[in-house]
């Protein structure tokens, strides 16, 4: 009978155990269903409030989670992200679903949100877990040494906070798509030389370099960076908008300290959270990574700005900040494009040695369905931006409502040397469209250069019309950078100036755009930040 009751209470415990593990099993299929994968991801405003922390990171995006994930490593870290999570949601994880969140936005929910320059040039901003990783066309490539050597950053640490990001988020490409060999050889026969293979640096010529789409076509963003982090000492607060900064009021002649934030949650209701008052100056910071447009517009609409804006919207003035929002700039891109049944990711790049213009071609999603199918149509695009323009602008309030965008002006060709290297590219991509490898391309697929747009004026000699093609296709690359520049309004530590406890750590802080494509070097740029935190990089 004893034997018979033990054998009895060891099923029970295995049923109890397995019933446990079914729990468990459906719990973790509920928050990977609902796109939460990580426990400490929560849309709980109210919880997350309730506690204070070592560090406020405002802006999960492509500096924001690896910075949030890294101080997590030993602070405890509230991380504030306006939109909501990218896990489960097939146009921002499938490849070639590339551009239908930049067609389908609004002003407050969507995953991304439009804004318009003052010239009139369209353009996008993330909304989302991850930032611009979850939206743009998922090229990777490092920035230079020498752009390195400029910002002054510790080369070491660099290669290892690259390393670090590469080892979770950079792929190389199994193979090369037909249409990426004919672009490849094209350059080269374009004369844009010499042939790098693959690399990641940033060297001139004609090379391929990584993606952040893996070989199946997945879309891994600065989000999975969140892998990495002390789930014990962070909290993701997904759909909390910041509408301004918080500040203790300073002793005479002290520097105001931020204490905290206040935000609102997606209903509305506003918060506040804030900093542990018992943790050392050094440990108890408010960091802003929400971006080129939302770093700089949070400090305005905390006070921090030209003191003559800030009364034009009765904003309480904590610092007269004349350069904040001032030298913005966005790579200008000219382009031909077409439609076609074929999708295409970015997977070589020519860099021009003469003017550093960077050639490319992508495909963007126009109708069909979110998985690849022969009749859905791409708008496929060869384009040059323009790298390190002279041309510079402003950005400035438009309303007090944080959930708005701000005004911008970039300027774009008010120098006219910018406009000089653009014809310089638009005439390499005359070459690329006219070279044997493209018409052999051409000759063998269902391709068809039916322009839909403007195309090339047929005498490529013309100053006058080739500089029309610059400036008719204008457009964007989503490139934006400045606002809150090294040198202006935060120093080499990004410690904003003339205030204590304040960081900024993302692209408004660059004086021009690092590499082919920025992401790699600003999610590289949260990790390094980060380090150097834990490292004692202190005041």
């Amino acid at each position: 009978m004893t034997m018979i009751r033990v054998v009895l209470n060891i099923r029970a415990w295995l049923l109890l155990l397995l019933i446990m593990l079914m729990m468990l099993s459906s719990l973790s299929s509920s928050q990977a269903a609902t796109g939460f994968p990580f426990a400490f991801m929560t849309i709980d405003a109210e919880k997350a409030a309730a506690r204070k922390y070592d560090y406020i990171v405002v802006g999960g995006g492509t500096a924001g989670c690896p910075l949030a994930a890294t101080l997590s490593t030993k602070y405890s870290v509230l991380l504030l992200e306006r939109g909501g999570s990218p896990y489960g949601v097939p146009e921002i994880e499938n490849a070639d679903a590339f551009g239908k969140p930049l067609d389908e936005t609004d002003n407050y929910t969507s995953i991304a949100q439009t804004f318009i320059s003052e010239e009139g040039v369209s353009n996008a901003r993330a909304r989302v877990l991850g930032g611009g990783t979850a939206i743009n066309a998922g090229f990777y490539s490092r920035a230079g040494s020498e752009y390195v050597r400029n910002v002054g950053w510790d080369e070491g640490l660099v290669e290892e906070s690259y390393e670090w990001v590469e080892k979770q988020n950079a792929f190389k490409p199994y193979q090369l798509s037909p249409w990426s060999l004919a672009i490849r050889d094209g350059l080269l026969e374009a004369g844009v030389l010499p042939y790098n293979g693959y690399t990641l640096d940033h060297v001139d010529g004609t090379k391929i370099s990584a993606s952040t789409f893996d070989s199946k076509g997945k879309r891994h963003t600065a989000a999975d960076l969140l892998r990495s982090a002390n789930p014990d000492n962070i909290v993701v607060l997904l759909n909390a908008t910041v509408s301004r900064i918080l500040f203790n009021s300073p002793a005479q002649e002290a520097k105001p300290r931020a204490s905290g934030v206040e935000f609102m949650d997606r209903h509305g209701r506003s918060y506040q959270a804030f900093l542990n008052e018992t943790s050392s100056s050094s440990s108890s910071e408010v960091i802003l990574t929400a971006g080129a447009l939302g770093s700089p517009q949070l400090l305005l609409l905390s006070g921090i700005g030209p003191s003559e804006h800030l009364k034009e919207f009765n904003i309480p003035l904590v610092l007269d900040a004349p350069m904040v929002g001032q030298r913005v700039q966005d790579n200008p891109r000219a382009s031909v494009n077409w439609l076609s049944h074929q999708f295409y990711t970015i997977q070589v790049v020519g860099i021009l040695i003469a003017s550093q213009n960077y050639i490319e071609s992508l495909s963007t999603y126009v109708n069909g369905t979110l998985s690849f199918n022969k009749n859905n149509v791409y708008r496929e695009v060869i384009f040059e931006k323009l790298a390190f323009p002279l041309s510079r602008g402003h950005l400035r309030l438009r309303t007090t409502d944080p959930r708005d965008n701000p005004s911008v002006r970039y300027n774009y060709y008010s120098n006219p040397l910018d406009l000089h290297r653009c014809m310089h590219g638009v005439r390499v991509i005359d070459k690329l469209l006219n070279s044997p490898s493209l018409h052999r391309f051409n000759a063998n697929s269902t391709h068809d250069f039916n322009f839909t747009g403007q195309p090339l004026p047929k005498n490529m000699s013309d100053d006058a019309a080739v500089a029309q093609i610059c400036r008719d296709t204008l457009n964007t690359i989503w490139h934006f950078h400045g606002g809150c520049e090294v040198g202006y309004v935060v120093n080499q530590k990004y410690q904003v100036n003339g205030v204590e406890g304040l960081r900024i750590v993302d692209a408004s802080t660059f004086t021009n755009g690092p590499g082919t494509n920025p992401q790699a070097t600003t999610m590289m740029l949260g990790r390094y930040v980060a380090m150097k935190i834990l490292q004692g990089w202190t005041e």
